[in-house]
């Protein structure tokens, strides 16, 4: 897995064309999240720091409704693939599958700047391959579009084992990163990145970040360093 400065020389004929792969033969790599299961394995019992992210597919309900049930799998598994070859380019894990959304994990334990650099950086290159190379392979075969929204933030989370068994018992994390990401995604427009406040303080370069008019309604989230609301951001 890469670290550090990460800016993954793309060959986006390649990309096209393991896309056309799984168009036709179904998945051409290994979706498994046992990777992430390691990292967190290591971690048991502790608090670390890390960058999530959420990529939602936008309008997925609605596709999968107009779809067969074996269409709709295979624009899942080009959606799934994509999007976790570039977590794993950018330095992250994908910690789950949900649906029609992926979440990603970046550990941030030792140069959270960067990690979260990374995390944006992933964000901006999953759309590029989405509009660039996903979306025109779909077009060929008459197939739907595929928009998504992105939310990401960051924070400590808990590790925590769901039984004795520390390589078969099940694994997650429970935080503050995870839940405010997951609760941010709802206010994301489509091709919208949302960015929250603890994540936007963590970025050395703020000038393409655009504090969201968030509608004090829908998010009533408290800053507990301020108490103040808990501001949103928006990529340019």
């Amino acid at each position: 897995m890469n670290s550090g400065l990460l800016s993954p020389a793309r060959d986006f004929n390649a990309v096209q064309a393991r896309i056309r792969q799984t168009l036709d033969r179904g998945v051409q790599i290994d979706l498994s999240t046992e990777s992430c299961k390691r990292f967190l394995r290591r971690k048991v019992n502790q608090k670390v720091g890390v960058v999530i992210l959420y990529v939602d597919i936008d309008g997925s309900t609605k596709m999968s409704m107009a779809l067969s049930p074996d269409k709709f799998a295979t624009i899942l598994h080009v959606f799934s693939q994509e999007m976790s070859l570039v977590t794993s380019e950018y330095g992250g894990y994908v910690l789950k599958y949900v649906g029609d959304a992926i979440i990603a994990l970046f550990p941030a334990e030792y140069d959270s700047g960067q990690a979260s650099k990374n995390a944006v950086d992933c964000a901006k290159d999953m759309q590029r391959i989405i509009k660039e190379c996903v979306n025109p392979e779909l077009i060929a075969r008459r197939l739907p579009q595929l928009t998504v929204k992105t939310s990401i933030d960051y924070g400590d989370v808990q590790v925590v084992l769901y039984g004795k068994s520390i390589d078969r018992s099940h694994i997650d994390i429970v935080g503050s990163s995870i839940s405010m990401a997951a609760k941010m995604i709802p206010l994301a427009k489509t091709w919208q990145v949302v960015i929250g406040q603890s994540m936007y303080e963590n970025l050395d370069s703020k000038q393409n970040l655009v504090e969201m008019n968030v509608d004090p309604t829908r998010w009533t989230y408290v800053d507990e360093k301020t108490g103040g609301s808990y501001k949103l951001y928006t990529l340019r």
